[in-house]
């Protein structure tokens, strides 16, 4: 017989002889399962029992004790030399090992197991208030107990899975918890990665810890259960966590109380620290309540059913949440202390993080680059690169689009194709045929992106310039010079996605939603490191006109609103309109590079004319010194066009491109885009083979 199977048959034949002390004889007749249990307990297991119990000196000797006995004791150990705490124990147990058990005090006392039940086993049939809540506190530690129950004596009390395999020698998380629940070991430590940034963060953490501090309070964003892993290993305790919007399911107490004291226990017999998570600023300010706005209420009871229970026990706690707002007002500074994560790292954070990962992981990687590149906090760039290194093998995409796809994957919103669409450039500045002096300006922009963090940060120059930091350029030209192209070669340049706003759906007519859809197109570019496109710039950021009626009023605010979203803006926008002068003044002041497009000059157009003609188009004599003399009009989007219409009139005959095809698809072209008659003496030379 076990030494567990040994308590519960001792405290079995106690009731059966408690109730023969008042008249009731053969208790036990008819309960086979019990009466299993006395036929079992045989003079070795009592012999056992009583060497476990009482030591030489009358204490008892857990070291001689195997682990059923080892961890019986040590849990009576937690509440001294109660024996009623020990009787209501083995009650609990009984009924937990022996469903049958429950039925037998139910038909002989009128109720299951209560601390009452406990108490006339002991021989204290009238305790005073004080002991029963007393009492109650510590059968709170392996019992799950309804403080609404009165008198609390009689509250219905049980054990639960946890409890038994504990005694049992198992180390498993509640069944209860383990769903959101996540056991961190102190001994796991060498399974983290080094902590690249935050490292005055993780000191300051232990040294509290060290001091006999009670509740740290992280908050912030970026990394910060990495942070509270590090502490927790670097202390050597291990810890529990938790998400906190698991755990409390709105305003419903009996859910918190129940699953409180479930983790409570969790903790005491893991002999863990709790690390509470999820503590999201809608969690703070108002539990889902309309408004989002908190009251002093909802955050005392926060405190007092959650955080205070906890930290009376002893339980080192550790909270994480969004802003630094105090959670625990009952507490000294000395007791509770917070400590802020930045938002963002600056670029010499970011080049550390990237250098860390590159050399734990071998990505074979520029950390400067990518410091550059992505503007993420420490987790967001540690679960960008884990599942870049689980998918790398399966995919043959460049490493540098390959990277920005799962970084919009982890940061992205849903929906924002209503805002604007993303696009992965193929082209590049090389591809696109531009005057010297415009090509010059590109790769300064090019140029400035890559170097901004650098200076800013490394020369330090981010105070002298508190805003305005970002990359910004306005393409102004006639259409099909090459602006749209240009966006997206300056993005390839950089390795960047592109974000092309849809000027359409930003626009809203209902007030203040226009600036709402622009917040969101700011902040997701800034977020996912994209470029910024704006094409047809000239319909948001057009001249602010006089007020006459409230439609101009609201105008001027959507624009200035952009004015300070601009300034206040981190990264790169690109913007493009037809027309220079339809920007507003105040914007122009505000880019740092402005570039007019006009359209190709002769040596230009014959260059694009040139380009169209690759050896793998099956193709006769061309003669592209005609077609860039003769059609002076012509942009490189519209020779383009013309080009892919000459193919397909070629390829559809069955035939290699000749200058019939070409003169075919100008005449498509001019016919399409005059106003007058078409003339054949605009074909020149070649118009005998219309």
């Amino acid at each position: 017989m076990g030494f567990l199977e040994t308590v519960v048959s001792l405290i079995i034949l106690r009731c059966d002889r408690y109730l023969s002390d008042n008249g009731v004889n053969d208790s036990i007749r008819g309960f086979t399962a019990l009466e299993g249990f006395l036929a079992r307990l045989d003079d070795e297991a009592l012999k056992e029992w009583a060497d476990v119990t009482s030591g030489p000196d009358g204490g008892r000797d857990a070291a001689a004790a195997s682990s059923e006995e080892a961890r019986y004791l040590e849990m009576l150990d937690r509440f001294g030399e109660d024996t009623v705490i020990q009787s209501l124990l083995d009650l609990c147990l009984a009924v937990f090992v022996c469903p049958e058990f429950d039925a037998y005090l139910s038909k002989h006392f009128g109720y299951s197991v209560t601390l009452h039940l406990a108490y006339l086993l002991e021989g204290i049939p009238f305790p005073d208030e004080k002991d029963v809540l007393d009492r109650i506190g510590k059968a709170g530690l392996f019992c799950d107990v309804d403080m609404k129950v009165s008198p609390l004596q009689y509250a219905p009390l049980c054990i639960d899975e946890k409890i038994y395999d504990y005694l049992c020698g198992e180390d498993t998380i509640n069944p209860r918890l383990s769903g959101f629940t996540e056991l961190f070991k102190a001994e796991d430590a060498a399974l983290l990665n080094s902590p690249y940034v935050n490292m005055d963060a993780i000191r300051r953490g232990i040294a509290f810890f060290e001091n006999k501090g009670c509740v740290l309070h992280i908050s912030g964003s970026g990394g910060r259960r990495f942070v509270a892993r590090q502490i927790a290993a670097s202390v050597g305790r291990d810890f529990l966590f938790i998400n906190i919007a698991d755990l409390f399911t709105g305003t419903d107490r009996t859910v918190l109380s129940t699953l409180k004291g479930a983790l409570i226990r969790e903790a005491v017999l893991d002999g863990a620290g709790i690390c509470l998570y999820g503590i999201t600023n809608l969690f703070i300010y108002g539990f889902d309540k309309p408004g989002g706005r908190h009251t002093k209420r909802d955050l005392e009871m926060l405190e007092r059913l959650l955080f205070t229970p906890i930290i009376e026990v002893g339980i080192p706690l550790i909270l994480i949440s969004d802003d630094p707002l105090v959670l625990i007002r009952s507490l000294s500074d000395t007791l509770y202390r917070i400590i802020e994560l930045p938002d963002k790292l600056d670029y010499s954070a970011r080049v550390d993080l990237w250098h860390g990962f590159d050399e734990f992981y071998n990505l074979g990687i520029i950390p400067e680059d990518m410091a550059v590149r992505y503007h993420m906090n420490a987790s967001e760039t540690a679960g960008v690169i884990k599942s870049y290194i689980e998918r790398r093998d399966l995919d043959s995409e460049d490493k540098d689009e390959f990277l920005s796809k799962i970084s919009i994957e982890h940061l992205g919103e849903i929906d924002m194709h209503e805002v604007g669409r993303i696009i992965y450039p193929t082209v590049r500045l090389d591809n696109v045929k531009l005057k010297d002096e415009i090509r010059n300006v590109l790769d300064d922009v090019v140029n400035s992106v890559r170097v901004s963090a650098r200076i800013l940060d490394s020369w330090e120059l981010r105070d002298i310039f508190p805003y305005g930091r970002g990359v910004s350029l306005l393409i102004s030209g006639p259409p099909g010079t090459g602006k749209t192209m240009s966006a997206n070669a300056i993005a390839g340049e950089l390795g960047l996605p592109l974000y092309q706003v849809n000027i359409a759906n930003i626009v809203d007519k209902y007030i203040g939603e226009t600036e709402k859809n622009l917040e969101r197109a700011f902040s997701y570019a800034e977020k996912t490191n994209m470029v910024l496109f704006f094409d047809e710039a000239d319909s948001l950021f057009g001249t602010r006109s006089e007020v006459h009626d409230a439609k101009d009023r609201y105008a001027n605010t959507e624009i200035s609103y952009l004015l300070q979203r601009m300034e206040a803006y981190d990264g790169i926008v690109i913007m493009a309109t037809n027309i220079k002068g339809n920007i507003d003044p105040a914007f122009t002041r505000r880019i740092r590079y402005i570039v007019h497009f006009e359209n190709p000059d002769e040596e230009l157009r014959r260059q694009i004319w040139n380009d169209c003609l690759k050896d793998s188009v099956p193709h006769g004599d061309i003669d592209t010194e005609y077609l860039a003399s003769q059609f002076d009009k012509f942009t490189g989007s519209i020779i383009k066009t013309v080009f892919l219409n000459a193919c397909a009139y070629a390829a559809g005959r069955g035939e290699e491109l000749e200058m019939k095809h070409m003169i075919h698809a100008v005449k498509l072209e001019l016919e399409k885009t005059t106003s007058v008659g078409f003339s054949y003496d605009t074909l020149g030379k070649y118009a005998h083979l219309m």
